[in-house]
């Protein structure tokens, strides 16, 4: 992507450049080592186009642009279910809660940064 490409584009309601800089900044040892940090890093790659399978669902890949809005919602409501216990968990509930937590800032649900 190029630079005019990423200033352009959205995740979501943010700014690409806004969501790679909120990446950049949580992608530390410590976040790495817990379980919501590691769902908030995984929502946020995934939203980015860098992983391939989503946080919770494993759906197919994206695209090369990413996910769409529509499916960062229905990957944000597959997170939900998990925290709320809706699904037979099949993730960890914090990292079910980190990815929730990301893509409902993604999504504009939430204006708190996770």
């Amino acid at each position: 992507m190029t630079t005019e490409e990423m200033t352009a584009a959205t995740v979501g309601v943010r700014s690409y450049q806004e969501v790679a800089v909120v990446l950049a900044a949580a992608n530390t040892e410590e976040a790495c080592s817990a379980r919501f940090g590691r769902g908030v890093l995984a929502a946020y790659r995934w939203a980015l186009g860098g992983q391939v399978a989503a946080p919770i669902t494993a759906a197919a890949p994206p695209g090369a642009a990413g996910p769409s809005h529509a499916q960062l919602r229905a990957e944000c409501q597959a997170a939900l279910a998990e925290v709320l216990g809706h699904a037979r968990r099949t993730v960890e509930l914090d990292y079910a809660r980190g990815v929730h937590e990301a893509l409902a800032w993604l999504c504009g649900h939430s204006d708190e940064v996770p």
